[in-house]
Order: structure tokens, then sequence, then C-alpha cells
């Protein structure tokens, strides 16, 4: 036996419930019928809300938090209800998810495997029922079957009911098959895309008659019909199979095969109540169906002995027992009176007592709907309010007040402590029991998952639900409620509504953590830049000190090496050229004429060498830029570069342009100089023009050539020693430096501040 916590060991045993959603009417009915069984034994129930194994539909995708919880939760046995929660896989891949579960005792609902104890229905004649009634009553020929996924064990065995009974009846016909997941939105869409493609048109059908393997598919069917004005039963009939309770309160009311479920919700609690020691073992038997018509194949709506609602718990009335006494505890029960009819009552009271149940029965109905209206504004106005905060303990305490104002007695809501499949530890943040309401946010009570709530559900209440809270791929927690409503729609909308609100409140107290951390990291942070900033400021200052002093040692040494060219160098190769013209000199009175020549040339060689070494000089030291100004220096560099060139470069001036600061006219030239050189060397161009411009607040000097422009992945974009000393040198003066590159040529400008 699955091990048990100290608590419980002597208190009443737990039961565990597992299903796809407490909400579609099949499960639910189920569930109703076990809640009573175990409420009888003295055990209680508690249901775990997962999804439907493998499901390729996006919210059911997630991992189902309730297996985890079932699985590892301090509960003496489980009811799984293998026929829903494995729509998508196969027997095999059912069975290994059976043997997660390790020694805790098991009951399967609908489907039997080897080593397990099950409860399944005896399908047989169902579908036989349906094929016969509509055929021989109705005279429909062409049909169309609605099937679960394929290999689904309980969709496959009606699928072949279905075939072999239409083959006896109408030999050689061949009904269209489509083949869903059991939901009424899958079947509503794949009826439409039938329709569209295969039966020619809203009012041009091909079938008279579609047979759907449960209800929920048969109502997706009903909408697709109606959308195209299709009438059911008049232009075809249409069968559903489980006889849910919505079945008998459709437009029109749906033909059907009833499902004993409240049955086998009983009889899987007492076979699981049998393993645990609790009763003894009964003999295992198959529940039989019923064939249920109403109006939806083409039959009028009356109601008999067969129309009955769904069954529940045995009614014993007593002999003297007037059927309206019996009418009004049923509606104080919260139970349909309808059930009532199923009671030998004696002919000549029948008609009075039938009009007493179907006057029951619609003030059944009428408060029923009142008190789902009043639910429904409930949870708007919890919703409403869940939307409008992000504080955990506000959440909380509106869950809680939302929790009383739905009649729930109590509630249980915790969150995970960690991420990840399993997590170990949990935080009760909410334990609201009656009027006595406990928020434990922020920090929460740590407790181990296994216990559900910390120290175990407390065995006062005979049944639980237990729902998973998810946003999107983000496993929160779950929120643990009493089953005291019957409302089977409520749980589910109080879950998304609290799951919501919940990850709000988490991303929330998130930001706010992380702002209160960032204030301290800033706080901490600015001391330290602070400091920083102060050092930073002193190397900055240390750097540009060492920059400026670089840069003009970097200037001397041009200046000194020009200077050293012209005073020196260019004064040797000038005595070199005298020597060369007087050695040509005494060659030609010695009548040496070819050596006379050759001294001619190293003369003139000499002389042009002179020349060049001069401009090299006045480059690397420009005279004129002390002597006479930045005007003057650049004349001067322009004209050295006109010399032996077929590019035409002229130079604006506007008049007036002068540089008061020697350092920034040094700079200004030497931008001026390297851009010259770089058109002159990569541009290939025919014209360069070098601008010197002057306004009342500004200096500019520009270089412009009509050439190729700069190729991509350039200097430009690279970031080559020219530009970058260019950069440089203007950063040194406070300038902007611009480079503009077309196809048409490149421009480059400085402009300065006067």
């Amino acid at each position: 036996m699955h091990a048990k916590s100290g608590r419980r060991s002597t208190q009443r045993p737990f039961i565990g419930f597992l299903a796809a959603r407490f909400d579609e009417a099949y499960q639910h009915a189920v569930w109703m019928g076990a809640s009573a069984e175990a409420e009888a034994l003295g055990a209680s129930l508690i249901f775990f809300g997962g999804q439907r194994i493998s499901s390729p539909v996006g919210y059911e995708a997630l991992d189902n938090i309730a297996f985890d919880l079932a699985k590892r939760s301090d509960i003496a046995g489980l009811i799984v209800m293998s026929n829903v929660i494995g729509t998508y896989i196969n027997s095999e891949e059912q069975m290994a998810f059976l043997k997660g579960f390790g020694d805790m005792p098991l009951v399967t609902i609908g489907i039997e495997y080897p080593g397990i104890a099950s409860v399944c229905v005896d399908p047989s004649g169902g579908m036989r029922s349906i094929v016969e009634h509509l055929v021989r009553v109705h005279g429909r020929k062409h049909f169309l079957f609605l099937a679960g996924p394929r290999g689904h064990i309980e969709s496959e065995a009606r699928k072949a009911e279905f075939f072999a009974s239409l083959d006896k009846l109408l030999p050689g016909a061949e009904p269209d098959v489509i083949y869903g997941d059991f939901t009424e939105e899958d079947a509503r869409e794949k009826v439409e895309q039938y329709l569209d493609a295969k039966a020619g048109g809203a009012r041009t059908l091909t079938i008279d008659a579609i047979v759907a393997a449960n209800d929920l598919m048969a109502f997706g069917a009903l909408s697709a019909l109606a959308a195209r004005g299709i009438d059911v039963p008049g232009d075809l009939s249409l069968t559903g199979f489980d006889d849910t309770e919505d079945s008998r309160f459709s437009t029109p009311p749906l033909t059907t095969v009833r499902q004993p479920t409240a049955a086998l919700g009983r009889l899987a609690v007492r076979r699981l109540a049998a393993r645990l020691g609790l009763i003894s073992e009964e003999p295992q038997v198959r529940l039989p169906v019923s064939f249920i018509t109403r109006e939806s194949c083409g039959c009028l709506s009356s109601p008999d002995a067969e129309d009955l609602p769904p069954e529940g718990e045995e009614i014993v009335l007593e002999a003297t027992e007037p059927i309206s006494v019996a009418v009004k505890r049923e509606i104080h029960a919260g139970r349909n009176p309808g059930r009532l009819r199923k009671q030998a009552i004696p002919p000549e009271q029948r008609e009075k007592a039938l009009l007493a149940i179907a006057e029951g029965e619609c003030r059944y109905l009428a408060s029923a709907r009142l008190l789902a209206e009043k639910r429904a504004a409930i949870l708007r106005d919890i919703e409403s309010y869940l939307v409008s905060s992000f504080g955990m303990e506000d959440i909380l305490r509106k869950i809680a007040h939302g929790i009383r104002e739905l009649g729930i007695s109590g509630c249980w809501l915790s969150l995970f402590e960690a991420g990840g499949p399993s997590p170990e530890w949990s935080k009760l943040m909410l334990a609201a029991v009656g009027n006595s309401v406990h928020i434990l946010s922020p920090q929460g009570l740590r407790f181990r998952t296994a216990e559900l709530i910390p120290g175990g559900l407390p065995p006062e209440w005979k049944a639980y639900v237990c729902e998973p809270l998810c946003f999107g791929d983000d496993r929160l927690g779950y929120l643990i409620c009493t089953a005291d409503s019957t409302d089977r729609r409520m749980y589910v909308a109080l879950r998304d509504q609290v799951s919501s609100a919940i990850k709000g409140a988490i991303l929330m107290a998130a930001e706010k953590d992380r702002e209160k951390e960032l204030e301290k990291k800033v706080r901490l942070r600015t001391l330290e830049l602070s400091a920083a900033n102060q050092r930073l400021m002193e190397e900055i200052a240390r750097r540009k000190k060492l920059e400026e002093e670089l840069l003009s040692i970097s200037n001397f040494i041009m200046g000194d090496i020009g200077r050293d060219i012209h005073d020196n160098l260019c004064q040797d190769i000038a005595v070199l050229g005298i020597m060369a013209a007087v050695l040509e000199g005494r060659l030609i009175r010695a009548g040496l004429k070819a050596e006379s020549e050759e001294a001619a040339a190293i003369a003139r060689r000499a002389g042009e060498t002179a020349a060049k070494a001069k401009d090299m000089a006045r480059g690397l030291y420009p005279v004129e830029l002390e002597a006479k100004g930045i005007v003057p220096a650049i004349e001067n560099l322009v004209s050295v570069a006109r010399k032996g060139r077929g590019t035409t470069i002229r130079l604006e001036v506007t008049r007036g342009f002068y540089v008061r600061d020697p350092q920034k006219a040094l700079h200004l030239f030497r931008i001026v100089q390297e851009a010259l050189s770089n058109a002159l060397k990569h541009s290939n161009a025919s014209e360069i023009r070098v601008g010197l411009y002057m306004d009342r607040e500004n200096i500019t000097v520009e270089v412009a050539d009509n050439g190729v422009g700069l190729p991509q992945g350039s200097a430009q974009e690279e970031g080559g020693m020219g530009l970058q000393i260019m950069k440089y040198r203007a950063s040194v003066i406070g300038a902007e430096l611009r480079i503009r590159s077309k196809e048409s040529g490149t421009t480059v400008a400085c402009r300065v501040a006067r």
C-alpha cells in the first residue's frame, strides 16, 4: 500500500481521481458518482485536473502538474480515467504511464490493463441500436461517422460495431469517416471542412445521417451544420454516444447511447476500496449501455421512462411519502427531480406525479440557471479585480473573498518553490476556510509538495478539486478547493483567472525585487564609480597631457628632421651640384666631352634632388606656417602637389581667412596634408579641390575629389592609421571631422570654432 502520513493513518483515507477536465460533462458525471460513493465509504476524494497525455493541442501540451502531484502525493490510491487522458497514446505508452505510479493501488476507468484493476462499460449493442434505428425507423442510408483518434480502444470498438451493423442492414454501404480527438472544437472544424469539400454546398447533401463516437463531437457537428443552415433532423439525423447532461438540453435534444457514468465512478471507488481493505472484494462486471432516442434523429420529443437524467445514488421513497415531498427534497439537495420517474408510481397517481416531477424539474433548471448566472457574475467580479491588481497580498485576499462568495468552504493556494518537472518543495500562500483567511505572502509557508498542503488535507470534507496553475510554459503551483459546488465549469474558470493573476503578481514582485536590488547595486556602484571617476579624470588628464606631449614631440621631430633636411641635406646636395658643375667645366677644357656631359647630368640631378628635398622639408616643417600663417603654407602644399601630376588641384580660400592659434593652425594644416595625400594616392581623381572657409563662428578646411570614392571595408570603416591620426588631431583642437564618400568622390571636412 502506498505510504501514508501519520496524520492520515488514523483518519479517513484519501483517494485520488485523475482525469483531464473537471468541466467536461462526461468526466464530471463519473466524478460525481465516485464522490458520492467515497463519502458513503467514509473516504475523501481528490480530483487531480490534468490534460491529455502527449496532446498536440497547444494549451494541453504542457507537462501535467496534476499527474506529478498525484504520483508523489500522500494518497492511499488512485482512480485513473485512462479512456480520457490516453486519447493520444497507445496501450504500451499508457501502461508505461501507469507503471510510473509504482506500488500505488490503481483502478482504471474505461480501458483494461494487465495486472491493474479496472471498471469498464460493455458498449456492445449501443452502435447497433443507433444504426438499426436510423435505417429502419428513419430510412437513413448515407452515413458520416465521426471517430475518435486512430488506435483509441473505445473509439475503434464503437467504429467496428457501427460498420458491422451497417453492413448487415445495408450491404455494400460505404460510409465516410472523419477521425477527431473527441472534442467539440475539433469536430466542428472538421465537419465544416467536410461540408465544404464534399457536400457541395450548404443545401446540397450527399449524406443523411451523422453518427458521432461521443456527444462532444456530435455537438461540434451540430454547430457546423447550423452555421450552414442545415436542419437537424429535417435534412439529416445526428446521434452521439455517452448521454452527458448537455445532450438533454441541446437544440435539438441529442439521440445518443447512455453510459452509466455515475455507476462507473461508484464502482471504481468500490474496487479501489476493496484493494485498500475497506470493503470486501466484489465480482467484476462490465456495465451495460442503453439507447436513448430524442429529437436529433427525427423522433418526436416525448419524455418517457428511458429519457431520464443520469443516474445518481439510489432513491428510497417512503410508502406514504407524497411525490411532491420527494421532489422538494431532490431540489433542496441540488439534484434533478427527473430521476423520480424511475420510481414505481400507482397508475391512478401517475399523471399527477409526472406533472409534479415536471414542474419540479422546471424549478430545478430555473434555480440552476439563476445560480449559474450568480456564479458567473462573481467570477467576472473576481476577474475584473484580479486583472487590475498586481500585488500578491491583494490578489490572495480577493481570491479568498471570491471563494467564499462562490460557496466553496475552503481553498489552499500553493506555489512551487523552484522550477522543473518535480519540485520537491512548495510554499503555501493562502489558506481560506470559512471566514478564517490566512494570507502568508510574501514568504509563504514551506512544505513538502507530497503533502499537498502543510500537514495534509483536513478530513472534514468529502471531496477536493486540485487544479494546476500554469501560465504559458510556466508551472506556477496549484489550487485546492473543497468540492462543494456542483457547477463543473466554476473550478476551471477560477483556475484560469487565478493563474493569470498569480503570474502577473510574480512578475511584478520579481520586478520590484529587481528594482530594489538594482537600487542597492546602483548605490554601491555609484560610490565605486565616484572613486573610479576621480581616478579616471586624473588618468584622462595624465593621458591627454602625455598625448599632447607625444604629439608635440612628433611635431618637434618632424620639424627637426625638416630643418635638418632644409639646412644641411639640401645644402650638401647643392654643394654636390656646384662641385659637379665645376667638374663639368674642367672636363670641357680638357676636351673630355662625354665625361663633361655626365658631370652636367650629375649637376642637374643634384639640383632636382635638392628641390625635392626642400619640398619634403617644407612638408615636414612648414616654415611658411610659422612665418606667414596657414594660408601660405597650404598654398605651398598645393603648389608642391601640382608638380609632375595630371590632376587639377584647385585652392579656394575665403577672403580674410586666418587661424589665430598656432597649435590649431598646425593641426588643420596636417589634416589637409593627409587628406590631400590620400586623394592623390587612391582616388584616381581628375580634379581635387582644397578649400579654406570661414564664417562668423567657424573655420572649415576641406579636401574634395571627384574620384572613385572609398571602397567597402576601407579605412573609413576599419579605422586606418591616416584616418585615426586625422580624427585625433581634430579631437585635440575640439573640431568635428566628417568624411563623406560616394561613387562620385570623397570629401574630408574639418570644422572648428574660430
